[in-house]
């Protein structure tokens, strides 16, 4: 540590270390450690254009149809050269919002048409308990003909 930096954080471990100054508050805030004396940084250069905005970015064809897919404009021409990417990035979520939901309702959809085809497979009686029993079934007559057909010819 520097010095200058002992010096002026002098008073802050006076006050620590002695009963004086109990008050908790004042240790933290470091009113006894400020430094006055900090340079500000000075803003030298100037942006002018698309470079005036460092988060700004030119739209593909696929951001321009989600950004009308999502309904922050119109028509692809109603979009800009240069757009924010917070502008896209909240487009990008609303998209996947949008795609998820839909997701859910095409699975509650299908399980439901499953119910409904599997109770009415049951009433006419079409089960795969059934359609296996008759599967067998048929294979053990395949092989009995199989059988016969060799004792025959033999």
């Amino acid at each position: 540590m520097s010095r200058l930096a002992l010096i002026s954080c002098r008073p802050l471990s006076i006050a620590v270390h002695s009963n004086r100054c109990s008050n908790q508050k004042s240790i933290l805030t470091r009113q006894y450690c400020q430094n006055v004396n900090v340079p500000k940084p000075q803003v030298t250069a100037t942006f002018s254009g698309p470079k005036l905005f460092r988060n700004e970015r030119k739209p593909t064809n696929f951001d321009k149809k989600v950004l009308v897919w999502a309904g922050r404009f119109k028509k692809e021409s109603d979009i800009p050269t240069y757009i924010s990417g917070e502008t896209l990035a909240a487009a990008r979520n609303n998209m996947r919002i949008k795609v998820c939901m839909t997701m859910i309702v095409g699975t509650v959809l299908g399980c439901i048409a499953m119910v409904i085809s599997g109770k009415k497979a049951l009433r006419e009686d079409r089960t795969l308990l059934q359609r296996n029993i008759e599967k067998k079934a048929k294979w053990r007559e395949e092989a009995a003909q199989d059988q016969q057909t060799s004792i025959k010819s033999d």
